[in-house]
Parts: structure tokens; C-alpha cells; sequence
């Protein structure tokens, strides 16, 4: 390696952990840095190789810690160190996207795991806590609505959906953080994509998402789920209601997103303008019946393929 090649590497090496510390700075007052932070390690290690990752990694931690704490600075060996050079990794081995999108959500569920024990341990953070500020948050709502004016009735219609929808948080815990675990996977996956592309490499092609479809034997999971929980219910058993509302849950988000690359796909079909599009399909996710109703198109297209296309398996 020439000196010129050194010394570029060494300028390029310096600027991705500079904005890296700066990332894992701002997140200690902003937490959505989090999103983004690993992504400048990703680009380093695929440009120069695990060894620059590594260090950029130390580096950062160091920095981190000296500007806003120790403690924040172990949280972003989890951050950096295990999602972001495992991403790169995938990349730079040329996995396919269902396997790097698999490997990564493993890194950043043992990247969360840690974060948890850490705070656990030096923190004093207590899962209980967490029930607990939710609870205090209903009692401050229902107080609030006290002031406006609102109906003794009115009122106790709202505490008992506020105590419904905290029960409900709490039986969904798990297939809350397997989903985030996943979206946060994704999401870095694709900015790193987005990145490496503007930077000239190529990358193994991703499906486009009007094309996205899993396998008709999927959607024996989302039975499955459905099936426990009715039997839970009917049975009184609260642990098999919960086990099967969670993989319903779960199964239910997945053929959201392949009912809604369905929609996509006849969007396109039918070249119905770009913004028409988006404005549609916010309009249909965020609407609880609409978002139902394709989850159960996700379904459907499983077992019928409305698109006539080849399963991922």
C-alpha cells in the first residue's frame, strides 16, 4: 500500500469515527441517533477491512466515555461494536438480504440483551419500572381529563381502555421486542445499503418490495398463534392465551408488510401517481381496520399469490 493509500485511509478512518463519537454524543441527549449510529463503522469496515472496524469501535467507545460517561460509552460497544461489525460482515461477505437481515437482528437482540443487564446492573433499572411509570401515566391522563370537563361515565370508559391497552403492552412485551429487533435491523440494513451504493459498491440485488412474498407455509404460523390463543381463552389458561397472542401478533405484522407489497404491486400494475401512493398507504397503516385487513391479504396472497410470483423462502 502506497503512502497516498495510507494516508487516505487514515483521513477516511479519522472522519467515520469522528461522526460515529458524534452520533453516540448526541444520543446520550437525543436517542434517536441509536438508528444511525452503527452505520459509520458499517461503511469502514467494508471499505477498509475488520481490523479498521475494530479500532474505530475502541476509539469510540473511548471518546464517548470521556465526553458524556463510562457508562454510556459501554452501552456503545453494543451498539457499534456487535450490530454495526456484524452488518458490515454480512455485507462485505455478500450474504443474501434474508440472511444478513437474520444475522443482524441476532446482533441486535444480543446487543439489547446487553444493554438491559448493564442496566440492570450499574443502572438499577427495574422492568417493573417500567409498568409502573405506565400506570402513573393512565392515572395523570384520567386526571387530566377530570379537568376537561369529561362525564364520570366518559371517564370510566377511558380508564378501563387506558388499563386494557397497559395489559395489553405487557402480554405483547416479547412480540414488541422481536419486532423492534427486526425493524431496527432492517432499517440499518437498508441505510447501509443506501450509503455503499452512493459510494460505488455493488451489492447483492434486493428484491423490490412490490415483489416481496414468503411461502404459503408461514401462514401456519399466524394459525397456529390464532389457535393457541382461542384455546387459552376457552381453556382459562393465561400463560397459552399469552404464548399464542404473541405469535399472532408477530405473524399478523409480517402479512401486514406482504399485504401491503400486494397493494404495492397493483399501485404499480395501475401507475397510480407516486404521491397518491404513499399519502394511501399511510393512510391504510395507520388506520387499525385498514391494517387489519392487510395483514389478511398477506395471508390470502400465502396460499393464493394474487402476483404470481415465486416465494422467498
Amino acid at each position: 500500500m502506497t503512502r497516498s493509500n495510507n494516508t487516505r485511509m487514515l483521513v477516511e478512518s479519522a472522519f467515520l469515527v469522528a461522526i460515529s463519537t458524534l452520533f453516540c454524543i448526541l444520543d446520550a441527549y437525543m436517542p434517536v441517533f441509536a438508528f444511525v449510529y452503527p452505520l459509520p463503522v458499517v461503511v469502514l469496515v467494508v471499505r477498509r477491512g475488520l481490523r479498521a472496524g475494530i479500532w474505530a469501535t475502541v476509539i469510540t467507545v473511548a471518546l464517548t466515555g470521556m465526553f458524556v460517561g463510562p457508562f454510556q460509552g459501554l452501552l456503545v460497544f453494543t451498539k457499534i461494536g456487535i450490530i454495526g461489525i456484524t452488518l458490515a460482515e454480512c455485507i462485505r461477505k455478500q450474504y443474501s438480504p434474508v440472511t444478513t437481515l437474520a444475522i443482524t437482528s441476532v446482533a441486535v437482540a444480543v446487543s439489547i440483551a446487553f444493554t438491559i443487564g448493564v442496566n440492570l446492573i450499574i443502572g438499577g433499572f427495574n422492568i417493573a419500572e417500567l409498568w409502573d411509570m405506565m400506570a402513573s401515566a393512565t392515572d395523570s391522563a384520567i386526571e387530566l381529563y377530570r379537568r376537561m370537563g369529561l362525564s364520570e361515565s366518559e371517564i370510566a370508559r377511558m380508564e378501563e381502555y387506558l388499563s386494557q391497552f397497559v395489559e395489553m403492552a405487557r402480554i405483547l412485551l416479547p412480540a414488541s421486542m422481536l419486532v423492534t429487533v427486526v425493524a431496527v435491523a432492517g432499517f440499518n440494513y437498508l441505510m447501509a445499503r443506501l450509503i455503499l451504493r452512493k459510494l460505488g459498491y455493488k451489492l447483492v440485488e434486493l428484491e423490490p418490495f412490490s415483489k416481496w412474498r414468503l411461502s404459503w407455509h408461514y401462514g401456519w404460523g399466524y394459525i397456529a398463534g390464532l389457535a393457541l390463543a382461542f384455546i387459552g381463552q376457552l381453556q382459562g389458561i393465561p400463560l397459552v392465551l399469552n404464548i399464542g397472542t404473541n405469535v399472532a401478533s408477530v405473524f399478523s405484522i409480517v402479512f401486514a408488510v406482504q399485504g401491503a407489497a400486494v397493494v404495492w404491486f397493483f399501485f404499480e400494475k395501475y401507475r397510480v401517481p407516486k404521491v397518491a401512493r404513499w399519502l394511501l398507504m399511510i393512510f391504510i397503516v395507520l388506520n387499525p381496520t385498514f391494517l387489519q385487513m392487510l395483514s389478511w391479504l398477506g395471508v390470502f396472497d400465502a396460499w393464493l399469490d394474487f402476483r404470481k410470483l415465486s416465494y422467498i423462502e
